[in-house]
């Protein structure tokens, strides 16, 4: 399981604050101690009103000085996208690129630069809510980009998590996963896990919950909290059942180092 570190978003708002203040040992605390508890990369919000493109591309090198794991990119405006992705010094990720015409014209840069791209099936008709238009939008998106010369491997479908407080969208979001990843071998599969418990009590729980299903219909890529230990640990057993940890040994690793004492 690819681990992306959600923390550093500036839409939350005690991280929304720091960014106003330029406040650096703030993000960098955020960077260390998300990298230290097991993240592969972290993403980077840098989305405010009141900022302008090139505050992404701060906390980008911001960060680089901190920690050595990649970075994953994240705006919804493309030109700040395509400012921040030259600043990067390890391969990024870029999220995301949407099946909206807008996105395409950062296509260039990211032929250029060649990052991993989370493509986000969402549309000019808006957010996915059922299975067929996940499905559909995902078979664009991945059509298009391997067009493009971009090979499944670096291809991260986000069909979209959505609050199961509001419909059916947990279980539709499986489905669509399951076809996409039949449909597309070798397809990654991508989720900012947390949004399925928005409006809902004990989001922890539905959370980590949700995060074991996604896993078992094909989500190999999470954008969660890995300073959430239970959830990490979560993460460790499901890939040990789900066959994707070889011989069980990073499981029997982390009990010989004592990192499940918490468990027993």
């Amino acid at each position: 399981m690819l681990i992306i570190g959600e923390l550093i978003n500036c839409t939350r708002k005690k991280v929304g604050e720091a960014a106003q203040k330029r406040d650096a040992e703030f993000f960098k605390d955020l960077a260390r101690r998300q990298a230290a508890a097991g993240a592969h990369v972290l993403d980077v919000n840098g989305d405010l009103p009141e900022q302008d493109v090139e505050f992404l591309g701060w906390l980008v090198e911001l960060i680089q000085e901190e920690v050595e794991i990649p970075l994953c990119l994240d705006s919804a405006d493309p030109k700040t996208l395509v400012k921040a992705l030259p600043r990067c010094k390890r391969r990024p990720m870029v999220n995301s690129l949407s099946d909206e015409p807008g996105h395409w014209a950062m296509l260039p840069v990211l032929k250029e630069h060649r990052p991993k791209v989370i493509a986000l099936c969402t549309s000019e008709s808006g957010l996915p809510t059922g299975v067929e238009d996940r499905v559909a939008t995902a078979s664009r998106l991945i059509d298009r980009l391997t067009a493009e010369g971009f090979v499944l491997d670096d291809i991260h479908v986000d069909a979209c998590v959505l609050p199961v407080a509001t419909g059916p969208h947990g279980q539709n979001l499986l489905s669509a996963i399951g076809q996409i990843v039949a449909r597309y071998p070798g397809v990654h599969i991508s989720a900012g896990v947390s949004n399925v418990s928005f409006g809902l009590p004990l989001r922890k729980l539905l959370n980590e919950s949700y995060l074991l299903l996604l896993m078992a219909h094909g989500l190999d890529t999470a954008i969660v909290d890995p300073c959430d230990p239970q959830l990490m640990l979560n993460v460790m057993a499901a890939e040990a059942l789900l066959g994707r940890d070889a011989l069980c040994r990073n499981y029997l690793r982390a009990y010989r180092e004592g990192k499940l004492a918490q468990v027993a």
